[in-house]
C-alpha cells in the first residue's frame, strides 16, 4: 500500500489524537522449513513503528521465545489502516538461505496483502490489556489451526461514512458486540471489509456500525433475505467465506453493474484463472468468471469517475501494461453516465491477443563508465524472467574491462517487455536505475514512482543498443584528452566551477544532460582553463557535463545538484 494511501484514509481512525497502540503480529511457523535468517515481518506500518522504511523484509524479526512454532513481534502504531505480510528468511526473493515472502490467499487480502485497522480504543488498557494481539495464521494460510476465515464486506456508497469509519460487531467477532473492538478497512469505492475468524459448522449474526457505538451512531437494521432479529446472519462451513458486498443496512448490492471488464489470457499458461485489481478494490485481486474460451470476465457497479486497474494470471500475478495504453504503470478507465465495457489482452494494449513472438536471444548493455560500479555487481531485472524483477535478476558481466556490461537471455511471451538495470543488491532500491525513461523517449511508469525500460521484441536474436545507466542515451566511447580535470564544489549549490588543464589547446564546447538524457544547457564554450557552471536553473538530482571537441571526441563528468 502506498503511503499516500494511509495518509487518505488516517482521518478515519482518529488521527489527530497522538496515542499509540500495542499491536502483536504473530505467524504460526509449525510444518515450515524456518530460514536460518529468522522470520521477519513487513509492512506499511513499518515507518511508524521507528524502522527506517515501510516495506523492509530484514527489519522487523519475530521470535519464538517458547519454541511453540508461532513467531510473534510487538510494536507500537498510532491508529490507522495497515497492510503486512510475513518473509520466511531477510528478504523478498529466495535463494540459498532465504525461503521468500508469503503468499497470502486473495479472499483475506488486500492487494496481496493481509490487512488490519485499530482506533485508538484499542490502545486503551482498559479495553485491550494486552493490546490488539493479532491471531498466529499459518504462513501462507487463511485462519488459525481449527478456524475459519470469514471476511464481512460492505459497500457504503449510499451513506456519508462516519470520521470514525466503519466497523463491525456481532456473535462473529469477540468480544461480542463490540463494535469499537471490529475497525473495518477500506479498500477500494466506498467499499469496507472485515476478517474474522470462527468456529466451523455455525451460524453467526452481526451489523455494521456508521461509527464506533451502539446507540450513537447510526446501525443496520437487516430485514429480508440475509437477516435475522434485524441482523445480519451466516451460516459457517468448513471453508472460508466472502461475504457479497451489499448496501449498508440492505440485502441487495447498491447499484446494478454498469461497467464490464474482460481480458483475453488465450496466449499465457493460466495460473487459477483471470483476476481484476484495481483504485476501486485497493488493488485487491477479484476473481473474473471463466468464459471458457480463453477469456475472463467481470462485471462491477462503479460510480462515474477515472479509474486505473490491471488485470493479473492468478491473484497477484501481475501484467505488465505497455507503455502506449499504461497510465503510471496501470490500465485507464473513465466512466460516465453509460454503461461502459472494456476488453483487453493480458500484457498487450490490443483487445484481442496478437501471437506472441518466437523465443529468442536478446543481449542487453549499460555502459558504466559514469558510474563507480557496486563490489556486488551490476544486474538486469524485468518482466520476463521467472519470478520476474527482483527473484530472476540477471548478473552482467563486463568481459573487455571497456565499462560496458552485458547479458543475453531468452525472453519468451509478450513482446512488450519491461526492464532496468540496478548497480548492486537488486533488493536495495536506491540501487536501480532512477532516470525519467518516460521522459527521455525509452521507458514507461512502473505504477510505483519509477520508471522502466520498454522494449517491444521481434522474436529473432537481438542486440540492444548500448546505453548510459540512468539514461536512454549512450556515452561516447572516444574520450578526448583533457589532462587534468577538477569539478568543485560537487555537489553544487549554486555556482560551480571546472578547471580543464587542455594541454592539446583543443576547442571545446559543453552540454549539461539530465538523467533522462535531456539537454538542460548546450553548446557552452570553454575557453578558459577555469569555467563557471551556474546551476540555480536547475533542480536537484544528477547531471552529466558532456564535453566534446573539434573531432567530436567526448568526455563524461558528472555534477550533483543540490
Amino acid at each position: 500500500m502506498k503511503k499516500v494511501y494511509l495518509m487518505a484514509v488516517a482521518a478515519l481512525f482518529g488521527s489527530a489524537s497522538m496515542a499509540q497502540v500495542s499491536v502483536t503480529f504473530q505467524v504460526d511457523m509449525n510444518g515450515e522449513t524456518v530460514s536460518a535468517n529468522g522470520v521477519h515481518a513487513a509492512g506499511s506500518w513499518q515507518e511508524e513503528a521507528g524502522f527506517s522504511a515501510d516495506w523492509q523484509p530484514g527489519e522487523s524479526m519475530l521470535m519464538d521465545d517458547d519454541a511453540d512454532g508461532i513467531y510473534s513481534l510487538t510494536v507500537d502504531l498510532p491508529a490507522g489502516a495497515y497492510q503486512f505480510k510475513f518473509i520466511n528468511g531477510n528478504n523478498w526473493d529466495p535463494d540459498g538461505t532465504n525461503l521468500g515472502n508469503e503468499s497470502v490467499p486473495g479472499e483475506i487480502a488486500i492487494g496481496g496483502n493481509r490487512f488490519f485497522a485499530v482506533t485508538d480504543w484499542h490502545g486503551d488498557a482498559l479495553n485491550l490489556p494486552d493490546g490488539f494481539v493479532l491471531p498466529a495464521i499459518p504462513y501462507n494460510g487463511t485462519a488459525p489451526v481449527g478456524k475459519v476465515a470469514v471476511r464481512l464486506n460492505v459497500n457504503m456508497t449510499n451513506e456519508t461514512t462516519a470520521e470514525a469509519g466503519v466497523h463491525v460487531a456481532g456473535t462473529i467477532i469477540e468480544p461480542n458486540w463490540t463494535p469499537e473492538y471490529g475497525t473495518c478497512t477500506p479498500f477500494g469505492l466506498n467499499e469496507w471489509g472485515y476478517v474474522s475468524y470462527v468456529d466451523a459448522d455455525a451460524t453467526y449474526e452481526y451489523k455494521f456500525v456508521n461509527g464506533t457505538t451502539f446507540g450513537v451512531d447510526p446501525d443496520e437494521s437487516i430485514s429480508g433475505a440475509c437477516g435475522s432479529n434485524g441482523n445480519r446472519a451466516l451460516v459457517v462451513g468448513a471453508t472460508t467465506v466472502v461475504t457479497e458486498s451489499f448496501c449498508f443496512g440492505s440485502c441487495e448490492t447498491c447499484s446494478d453493474p454498469n461497467v464490464t471488464f474482460t481480458v483475453d489470457m488465450s496466449n499465457e499458461d493460466v495460473d487459477n484463472g483471470g483476476f481484476l485489481a484495481g483504485s476501486f478494490n485497493g488493488f485487491s485481486g477479484q476473481p473474473m468468471d471463466d468464459n471458457g474460451d480463453g477469456t475472463y470476465t467481470l462485471a462491477l457497479a462503479l460510480g462515474e469517475g477515472t479509474y486505473e486497474f490491471k488485470f493479473q494470471n492468478g491473484n497477484g500475478g501481475w501484467e505488465s501494461v505497455p507503455g502506449e495504453c499504461s497510465v503510471n504503470g496501470n490500465r485507464e478507465l473513465v466512466v460516465g453516465a453509460d454503461p461502459v465495457t472494456t476488453a483487453a489482452c493480458i500484457n498487450q494494449c490490443s483487445e484481442e491477443c496478437v501471437a506472441n513472438p518466437d523465443p529468442a536471444n536478446i543481449t542487453f548493455q549499460v555502459d558504466m563508465n559514469a558510474e563507480t560500479v557496486s563490489a556486488d555487481g551490476v544486474f538486469l531485472i524485468g518482466s520476463f524472467t521467472t519470478p520476474p524483477y527482483q527473484g530472476g535478476a540477471l548478473s552482467m558481466t563486463d568481459d573487455n574491462a571497456n565499462g560496458v556490461y552485458e547479458v543475453t537471455f531468452e525472453v519468451t511471451g509478450s513482446p512488450d517487455i519491461q526492464y532496468k538495470f540496478v548497480n548492486g543488491d537488486v533488493n536495495v532500491v536506491e540501487n536501480e536505475e532512477l532516470g525519467d525513461f518516460e521522459a527521455g523517449g525509452c521507458g514507461t511508469s512502473n505504477g510505483v514512482g519509477g520508471f522502466n525500460r520498454t522494449h517491444v521484441r521481434s522474436g529473432v536474436e537481438e542486440v540492444l543498443p548500448v546505453v548510459a545507466f540512468n539514461s536512454c542515451q549512450p556515452l561516447s566511447t572516444t574520450e578526448v584528452e583533457l589532462g587534468r580535470v577538477a569539478i568543485y564544489p560537487n555537489p553544487s549549490q549554486g555556482l560551480s566551477f571546472i578547471e580543464v588543464e587542455n594541454p592539446n589547446n583543443h576547442t571545446l564546447r559543453m552540454n549539461i544532460v539530465d538523467i533522462t538524457g535531456k539537454v538542460v544547457t548546450e553548446n557552452m564554450l570553454i575557453n578558459t582553463t577555469r569555467y563557471e557552471i551556474n546551476t540555480t536553473n536547475l533542480n536537484s538530482g544528477l547531471y552529466f557535463l558532456n564535453i566534446v571537441n573539434e573531432r567530436s571526441e567526448r568526455a563524461v563528468y558528472k555534477l550533483m545538484v543540490q
